[in-house]
């Protein structure tokens, strides 16, 4: 991912609060150069303070979480175990940070449904 492609997915849910492309850009610049994140860690980062910042549900993988603290998916895993842990100690309701993928389920459809 580019500067120009983070910031443009960026603007898909932010731009409507006035974020301003070019400010994106220099601040993803900034990121880069100024603090050797990588364009994906600052994307994220991004993403997680315009949410916090603008009210919106952002949503991150382990392989966001991973990029963001610059470490590998395992140690992201065990970073959010950590958290998860801590959060549970403090009596959180961990369910506002931490969303387990739903079991999947199967479905069995006749083909008749399908042509009816």
């Amino acid at each position: 991912m580019t500067i120009e492609e983070a910031a443009t997915e960026l603007m898909k849910t932010y731009s409507r609060f006035g974020v301003d492309k070019k400010e994106l850009i220099r601040m993803m610049k900034n990121g880069v150069r100024n603090y050797d994140l990588t364009v994906e860690s600052t994307f994220h980062g991004l993403r997680m303070v315009f949410g916090e910042q603008f009210g919106i549900s952002e949503v991150f993988t382990q392989k966001d979480i991973a990029a963001m603290l610059d470490v590998s998916e395992e140690e992201a895993v065990l970073e959010i175990e950590a958290a998860k842990a801590q959060l549970i100690e403090q009596g959180e309701d961990i369910s506002q940070y931490i969303i387990s993928e739903p079991q999947r389920q199967k479905f069995i459809l006749s083909p008749q449904k399908w042509t009816s």
